[in-house]
């Protein structure tokens, strides 16, 4: 019973709350901050910390789109393409075919 006692007292499961975890990622996400440090700081699981961050990571990652509007439509334009090992870019007006005979030749 004895080395029970010498524990360091541990927070029942599941008793953070929402404010709790977003501070101690938020901790964890600043610049030089160490996750285990933060969950150690605060007597979290690291693997438990690390789930928070994954978890608030992916709702915060929503796709969104910008709205565009032209002021004028241009004839002429730039299509680039950016392969691995070159950059392909096709100034002027640029229909299927043309652009279908720049990507053979370029394999």
């Amino acid at each position: 019973m004895e080395g029970q006692n010498s524990r360091k007292a541990r927070r029942p499961r599941g008793k953070w709350s929402a404010e709790q975890r977003e501070q101690m990622v938020a901790e964890s996400r600043q610049l030089g901050a160490s996750v285990s440090e933060v969950a150690q700081r605060h007597g979290v699981r690291t693997a438990l910390l690390s789930a928070w961050r994954r978890k608030a990571a992916s709702r915060s990652t929503a796709i969104g789109f910008a709205a565009v509007q032209l002021s004028s439509v241009s004839s002429e334009g730039v299509i680039e393409i950016d392969l691995s090992s070159r950059c392909i870019r096709v100034r002027g007006i640029v229909d299927g075919t043309m652009l279908r005979e720049v990507l053979a030749a370029v394999r």
